[in-house]
């Protein structure tokens, strides 16, 4: 630009700006701007496009002037901007999205905010209960949208001395870095964006930039694969959250291994091999689905995911697109033939996946399947049986220490979060007392304290049953079995591994919840995985009662409406009658 001024520069200028419907930047930061001074030492920020030259245009749907998505409305016109500040960066962040998307997606942006994803009311809500800081866990009282109430921040004249006092704080420092109001910890496998951004955006997992902008560093990590909007959504990005011993990792045959060094995989080739998501996994068998290249939005919907407009409280209450839609079930319910991916083949029905157009074979419901003839099995969700392993994690203690002060975290600074471990490294390798400081997921403040978890100890083949909201047979999992350690600054043990009370006064603060573990095989478990099983009864396993075996005993689901067996059903499932036995050896033969 050096020699241009007066007309010669405006005409540039308006040239330049003429150039920005090329594209919009969504979470590109300039790294430097290779501007030539004007003659007042300023440099036009407007010209989006001297620096970013080579970006890529965001999508068909929105060839947009970068000003129109990049700028505050009063600022869009200005010809010259001399302040970068003024951009913003990721106009599809939940606090920008209503200014700069709601203009065209107002509905969308509303139904978004009622959701899960946004609201994390069951996460919240349960928690508080368990920890007995409110007196039930739904209707849900608090989230982070939806109409909801703010979650309380803990001021710091108040001294936690109970778990109820604890709780919102262990919520917004460790729970809730997984929601798209934060980017969350960055790291491989877990670089992401916010808001829309957060599915719409993509990520590769080493955060790496892949495209042309000239003004993107390509080697430093924390950027979008490409400057683009997509609703073609792989697994890969949902993975991003959806990691750890989570629904979204078992669909991949992930499950975490434990936070202990000894847990480590081994080396391959002389080297650690590549952490993802913060850990380490076991690779465990892979859901037919995902095996078959299904990707998660071939079940999961838009309203599932975005939002229908309604407060959920928990997520087995979320409308959700049922296995018999695609491949019937009892009763003689056949496949939904209106389904935009069913379709007709040559030789039966076809499923057109998301991925790619991709088809694939449709399996129907074998009504002379030996499980499958048992009129009882119809009140027992497919997962039930189909499930080949789920995530049972057992005994979570959760740690908050407002001072360190010995070298017992050298083997523990594993904690699934790339920026923990290393304030936990560097507090264990001090020879001083370290006093570390967190932050705050909601506020972005750092507050005094960190909060850490361990297990006692975790499995993947015991599968307890209870009935979900359907009041069908399903799958529990513990969601937890929390054990509360609070070490204040002073060195003081103020709570030593305590089990919190529930909010009604009604027991203490476990509980089982049913679920539907994403590692579908084509064929059930065998029969005694449920029959004549006292797992699968709730009955634990144990010959003797210990602190270890009784973690597997289920406790009540937080939620109302959802429950263990009752005796008589879980008689019926340790002494099944002798029809069963019948039916079962000819199966066999």
């Amino acid at each position: 630009m050096s020699g241009l001024t007066g007309l010669t520069w405006m005409t540039s200028v308006k040239t330049g700006l003429l150039r920005l419907a090329r594209g919009t930047g969504v979470l590109l930061i300039c790294l430097y701007c290779p501007h030539q001074p004007l003659a007042s030492e300023t440099v036009n920020h407007a010209d989006c496009l001297h620096c970013h030259e080579g970006i890529e245009s965001i999508n068909d749907n929105h060839r947009f002037p970068c000003a129109h998505c990049h700028l505050p409305p009063g600022e869009r016109q200005a010809n010259i901007l001399t302040d970068h500040e003024k951009i913003v960066r990721n106009p599809s962040g939940p606090q920008q999205a209503e200014a700069f998307c709601g203009p065209c997606h107002k509905t969308e942006i509303e139904k978004v905010r009622t959701s899960l994803h946004s609201t994390m009311a069951g996460v919240i809500n349960q928690t508080r209960f368990l920890w007995g800081a409110q007196d039930r866990p739904g209707p849900a009282l608090y989230g982070l949208s939806g109409g909801l109430m703010p979650l309380p921040e803990a001021g710091p004249e108040i001294y936690p001395q109970s778990t109820a006092v604890l709780v919102d704080d262990f919520l917004r420092r460790r729970c809730l870095r997984c929601h798209i109001h934060t980017k969350g910890p960055a790291g491989p496998g877990i670089y992401r964006a916010t808001g829309c951004a957060a599915c719409h955006v993509l990520y590769d997992d080493d955060g790496l930039y892949k495209g042309k902008d000239a003004a993107i560093d390509r080697s430093k990590p924390g950027y979008p694969a490409l400057h683009t909007f997509t609703a073609a959504i792989p697994n890969a990005q949902c993975l991003h959250c959806h990691n750890h011993n989570h629904v979204g990792a078992d669909y991949e045959g992930l499950f975490e291994h434990d936070y202990h060094d000894a847990f480590r995989s081994p080396l391959m080739d002389g080297k650690p091999p590549a952490i993802r998501y913060g850990l380490d996994h076991h690779r465990l068998v892979r859901d037919v689905h995902g095996e078959k290249g299904l990707w998660c939005i071939d079940c999961h919907t838009r309203d599932h995911v975005m939002g229908d407009g309604h407060v959920y409280s928990f997520q087995m209450e979320v409308p959700k697109r049922p296995c018999t839609d695609c491949h019937g079930g009892f009763n003689e319910k056949g496949p939904d033939k209106t389904h935009p991916s069913i379709r007709k083949g040559a030789d039966g029905l076809i499923f057109l996946s998301k991925n790619h157009g991709r088809q694939h074979r449709l399996p129907l419901f074998r009504s002379e399947g030996t499980g499958h003839q048992v009129e009882a099995h119809a009140r027992v969700r497919c997962s039930a049986c189909h499930a080949q392993w789920s995530f049972q994690d057992y005994g979570m203690s959760v740690m908050r220490e407002d001072r360190i002060h010995d070298y017992k975290w050298l083997n523990l600074t594993m904690q699934g979060d790339p920026w923990l471990q290393e304030q936990l490294k560097a507090c264990a390798k001090s020879p001083d007392t370290a006093y570390p400081m967190s932050t705050d997921y909601l506020s972005g403040r750092k507050r005094q304290g960190i909060w850490s978890v361990g297990w006692r100890f975790r499995r993947w083949e015991l599968m307890p049953l209870g009935m979900d909201q359907a009041d069908k047979y399903a799958i529990l999992r513990p969601l937890y079995q929390y054990l509360v350690t609070y070490v204040d600054r002073g060195g003081n043990v103020v709570l030593d591994s305590a089990v919190p009370e529930r909010g009604d006064g009604s027991g203490r603060g476990w509980a089982f919840m049913p679920y539907v573990p994403h590692t579908t095989a084509p064929f059930g478990r065998a029969c005694v995985s449920c029959h004549m099983n006292p797992a699968s009864a709730g009955q634990g396993i144990q010959d003797e009662l210990t602190c270890d075996t009784a973690l597997t005993v289920p406790s009540p689901p937080a939620i109302p409406g959802l429950r263990l067996l009752k005796p008589q059903e879980a008689g019926r499932l340790l002494l099944p009658p002798r029809r069963w036995h019948r039916e079962r050896l000819k199966a066999l033969r």
